[in-house]
Parts: structure tokens; sequence; C-alpha cells
């Protein structure tokens, strides 16, 4: 069996091939690839697909390891002007020949440097990074010998190419609403993983994805929530639903308080926040009401949450433990005439007791997290459900109702009694509305509504 190392570098040589690219009805281009030099393979392919997913209006863009040039020159003829660099100089002079022969050297400009080069920066204003990461690890003694440029285009690092990107991110002169589009190999894990940058509390949609061989390659794109723009706060209020009517349109809006003391739980009832627990809402969109249906909204929602916090997720919109304690809940509210979706959220820190029932909190998944940090995780998550990205494509159905399905298994693999006004149900499903599907005598039913629906671990 052919290893991925060998894989990826099949066909160097000691001599400059020649290679075709072509893709989505852009080119075919006659690429001219030094040895040395990484050439177009399946990964090129399936980052360039990714990159053909993303709409709305192009600026300047930055392409990290251009190798030959390949998507540089598609990025270029897509209407992006480009930056593009690498630490290999026989790759830096290949994509500007390449670059030229393609009649784009007056949108791309090369240089020779990179992520780990003295001093590199990223320039300032670029709107989208785009990087096909050295995936590799380290070559064992058997493994092929590479010369150190060539080891370079294709082996990560220690701690992670992407981490070192994560770092540069935080430098205050890059564009806060800078994409950044990479592809990562996630299984096996790499030292580069998406994980790393979602727990910094960027948001993430994977733009397409492919098994080669032994391996899975996904291509990741990373914004930051609302571009950057920090949640209202207010320290106390009846109700952050009500609050969140106030803020301004447009935007990714959302509001948080620490203290909410009339705060609206699921059919009208009430919800108590507990001292240090967490209440929030986001207004959401109107568009994602044309795009998914309100029950579908709450249940993925409450899948990326139960995700991020490692709890489980009760159908259709409890948060819950493994023993059935309630930790949060998510709560949807939208009038004919509001220009925005508002969901509610509502998290316990500490365990307690609410009406004489035993509750949890997050303190028993998180290490020591505050208020602002848990936020900052469940900003995300559902950023990168329902925000609306100006370059990046929107979730869809399919992908939703599979989240939420996934989050229930989760609960449901562990053993739970489910009952309908008294008659036993088996869990099979979840319609395209996010209404439970569920099978009893051989009979198939669907449940739209919570009324009368029992949910609890098996003892």
């Amino acid at each position: 069996m052919v290893d991925a190392r060998s894989r990826r570098l099949a066909g160097t040589s000691d001599e400059s091939t020649s290679s075709r690219f072509a893709i989505g009805g852009f080119g075919p281009w006659e690429l001219t690839v030094p040895h040395t030099v990484y050439p177009p393979r399946e990964d090129t392919e399936l980052l360039g697909r990714a990159l053909l997913r993303l709409s709305g209006p192009q600026g300047s863009a930055s392409e990290i390891g251009c190798g030959s040039g390949a998507i540089s020159i598609l990025l270029a003829s897509m209407g992006w002007d480009v930056s593009a660099c690498d630490v290999n100089p026989f790759a830096v002079a290949a994509t500007r020949g390449n670059v030229e022969r393609a009649g784009f050297e007056n949108l791309v400009s090369v240089d020779e440097g990179g992520l780990g080069e003295p001093d590199w920066r990223l320039q300032q204003g670029v709107s989208l990074v785009v990087w096909n990461l050295p995936y590799l690890s380290p070559p064992e003694l058997d493994s092929p010998t590479l010369e150190p440029i060539e080891e370079a285009s294709v082996s990560d690092v220690p701690e992670g190419w992407s981490n070192r990107l994560l770092g540069l991110m935080h430098d205050g002169s890059i564009d806060q609403g800078c994409l950044v589009v990479m592809l990562h190999r996630t299984d096996p894990d790499s030292p580069s993983m998406p994980l790393d940058w979602i727990d910094d509390g960027w948001s993430c949609r994977c733009l397409d994805g492919m098994r080669i061989g032994d391996e899975r390659l996904d291509v990741m794109c990373y914004w930051r929530p609302a571009a950057g723009e920090s949640v209202t706060v207010v320290e106390e209020c009846e109700s952050t639903m009500d609050e969140a009517k106030r803020l301004a349109e447009g935007g990714w809006q959302r509001v948080l308080s620490q203290t909410q003391t009339s705060g609206r739980g699921r059919g009208g009832n009430s919800w108590e926040t507990l001292e240090g627990g967490l209440a929030c809402t986001w207004n959401l969109p109107r568009s994602c009401l044309d795009r998914h249906s309100p029950g579908l909204i709450q249940t993925a929602i409450g899948a990326a949450i139960s995700n991020t916090l490692d709890c489980h997720a009760k159908w259709p919109n409890d948060l819950v433990t493994p023993d059935g304690r309630k930790l949060g809940g998510v709560l949807l509210e939208a009038g004919s005439e509001d220009r925005c979706i508002r969901v509610g959220i509502g998290l316990n820190r500490s365990k307690g007791s609410v009406d004489g029932e035993p509750v949890a909190g997050w303190d028993e998944y998180t290490e020591g997290m505050s208020a602002m940090q848990v936020f900052k995780l469940l900003d995300s998550s559902i950023s990168s459900l329902f925000e609306d990205h100006p370059l990046v494509p929107c979730v869809n159905d399919d992908e939703l109702v599979a989240l939420s399905w996934r989050a229930l298994s989760k609960s449901l693999s562990r053993g739970v009694d489910i009952s309908l006004e008294g008659e036993s149900l088996r869990a099979v499903g979840l319609s395209p509305e996010g209404h439970l599907l569920t099978e009893t005598a051989g009979e198939e039913r669907e449940v739209s509504a919570v009324g009368g629906l029992e949910w609890a671990p098996v003892q």
C-alpha cells in the first residue's frame, strides 16, 4: 500500500514537469513545476472546488505556500487581487512564471517567505487567507528522503502550522472581517486541527471534504463572529429576549445578562436564572426562516451547544446531563412583524435545585469557565450555523438534521425511555422541520410538539 507521504510526493523528479490544471470551468492552465515544488494533486483540486463555493465581493486575498501557483491563478481568475508567498525560492519562481503565462501578472504578486520566517506578516487589508496546510508528520527513517525545502512544503510542525497562523491573526492590524480558508487533514489527527480555532472563538464551516486512501481531508473556513464586534452586556434585565428587541438593526446581534429576573421558557413558563448563570439572546437574520423551519433551527442550536459543552441534548430544546438533570434550554421567538428571529439560551453555572428538582451546571463540564468564556464558545457555535457571512455559503437543512440527530443519538445510545401520553415510542430520526420521527408497533409517527412527551434516561 502506498503511504500518504509517498502519494503526495509521487511524480517528483530532478527536472521540471508540466502539469495541466483546470477546475469548475476555469482554465485550463499549463503549469511548469520544478522538482522540490509540490505539483497540483487531489488536495489542490479539493481546495479549488471549495474556493469556488465562495461568493460575494472579491477583494485582497493572500495565499500562503503557493507552490506552483495553481490556487493563486484560480483566485485571480475569480476576481481576487492576490498576494502569494512561499518559503521555497523555486516555488516563487514557478508561480511567477505560471502566473505570467496565464495572463494574471497584474492581479498576482509573489514574494519569498512565509509563516515562521522572521518578521513575516500578512498584508494589511487582506480579506481572504488561503492555505493548503502542510499536514504530513515528519518522515520516519525508512521514509522517502526529501530535500529540506521539499520537506518543509509538506510536513506539519509539532504545534501545528494552523495554530501559528491563529496566533498571528490576533494582530490588531488584520481586518476583523477576514476569512481564513485552510485544507486540514482531519483523520488521522494532525497537529493542525479545526478545534483549535473553534476553541479560540472563531466561527467555522466545512466547504468541502474527501477521503483519499487512509486520510480524510477537509477544507474549513473561519471567521470572527460579528467581525469581532463585542456582545451587548447588561448587568440585569427582566428578559434578554426583550432586550434583544432594542438592539440596532443589522449584523450579528446578541445580548448577555448575568441576572435575568423574568426569563421565559417553553410554553410561556418562566425560566429562573440561578446565581452565576448565563442568559443570552441572539438576533438571527430573518432569512433563516426562509431557509429553515423554526423547529429545526431550535434543535440544531441545542445540538451545537451540547457538542460545545459535551452535555446531552433532549428533544426539542433542553440541555441535560446523562442522568437527566437539566443544564439549560433554548427558546425561539419570532413575530410576523419582527425583523429577526430571537434565540434565547439559559444555562446554569452550578448544580442546584429549581422547584424541588435537581439541576446541573456548566461547571460540571468545564474547568472553571466564566460566563463570558462560555458565551464566547456558544457565540461561535451558533454563528457557525446561522450567521450570514458575505463570502460563505449557508448551511443547508440536511446538515442541520444530521447535526441534530447525532446529538440526540448521544442520549439515545445511553438508553432513554420515550413515551407520548403513556404510549412507549422509539426515536428513529428527525424530519426536515426538526420534528421527532418515532416508531411503535411497526407504525411510524411524527411528533411536532412536546406536550405529553416524556423523555427520561433509563435508570
